[in-house]
């Protein structure tokens, strides 16, 4: 008796056939899919394949062998269609979600294309209005410009009777300047006529130590070129007078614009060059009895580096 039990323990510990073995792995490999979580289609056709209803051996303690090759076979056949019936729905289910999506997102691209359409005239009338504009700028520019210059020519045959005289002592106050004036203009051989005279006030351009210009109202034009030309000259008998400079007395445009022509007129007066000024503002020049008309730098400058 107990060898015959000891022989039935050894059969029991023998390792099963190889095909044994892999049926059982694949046995197992479709228990552990069918054990997964599923919907509900899934879980009722799981239950009439799980081996619950096969018949278990009381003596061995394993399946009938027939009944596993049967489910086993039946599985097979079953896996391939559901696999197929699952892909289906979750394709169905993608494709429904997608053409939402496309939907949604069309309607979105039509949203923008009226926006991107809308802000389109916007700027192309904003375009339209910025040329009108510049145009309407350019043009009230021309009249500004206009304007300036007759104010400017305006300003300056108020002043045409006018000299500024520059390097006059601060020390000369106000009630001695008719006296110091006078002097000066013995000093150039001329005899001063009863005319206006004062100080102006001094700019913020200007330093301390230089002193205020002076302005003469003469009574005639003539008067004043005759004295400009006599102060032009050299050769003064008194040393005090040395430094006195006189100027025609002209708007600050105008001197501002002359000052550009700094550069030229020295080097008109290094040649012997006879140049005066015109209104507005130009240069003219004689040479060799012609007459040369400049109304900007550029073109004396041109015309200089071509003759001299």
């Amino acid at each position: 008796m107990t060898t015959r039990k000891t022989a039935d323990q050894r059969q029991d510990m023998k390792p099963p056939p190889k095909k044994d073995r892999e049926k059982d792995k694949q046995e197992k490999r479709l228990s552990n899919f069918f054990n997964a979580p599923a919907d509900k289609s899934t879980m009722e056709i799981s239950s009439t394949l799980t081996p619950n209803k096969l018949t278990l051996n009381k003596d061995t303690g394993e399946f009938n062998e027939t009944e596993l090759r049967e489910c086993s076979e039946e599985r097979q056949m079953i896996t391939p269609g559901y696999l197929k019936e699952c892909l289906d729905q979750q394709l169905e289910q993608i494709k429904i979600e997608m053409q939402g999506s496309f939907a949604n997102l069309k309607q979105d691209i039509l949203s923008i294309g009226q926006r991107v359409k809308v802000h389109e005239q916007k700027i192309e009338n904003l375009e339209f209005l910025l040329q009108k504009y510049s145009e309407t700028i350019e043009k009230q520019q021309m009249k500004i410009n206009d304007l300036e210059e007759r104010t400017t020519n305006i300003e300056d045959r108020g002043r045409r009777n006018n000299l500024r005289i520059r390097n006059i002592p601060e020390s000369i106050l106000q009630e001695n300047l008719a006296i110091y004036l006078t002097e000066f203009f013995k000093n150039l051989k001329i005899k001063r006529k009863n005319e206006r005279i004062h100080r102006l006030y001094k700019p913020r351009t200007l330093p301390d130590d230089l002193p205020r210009d002076v302005i003469i109202a003469c009574h005639s034009y003539s008067f004043r070129e005759k004295i400009l030309k006599a102060s032009r000259q050299t050769g003064r008998d008194q040393d005090k007078f040395k430094y006195i400079k006189v100027f025609p007395d002209l708007s600050f445009q105008t001197r501002k614009a002359r000052k550009q022509f700094l550069p030229v007129t020295l080097r008109l007066r290094e040649n012997n060059l006879k140049y005066r000024w015109g209104f507005p503002t130009k240069l003219i020049v004689t040479k060799d009895r012609v007459t040369h008309t400049f109304d900007s730098l550029d073109k004396v400058t041109n015309w200089l580096e071509n003759t001299v």
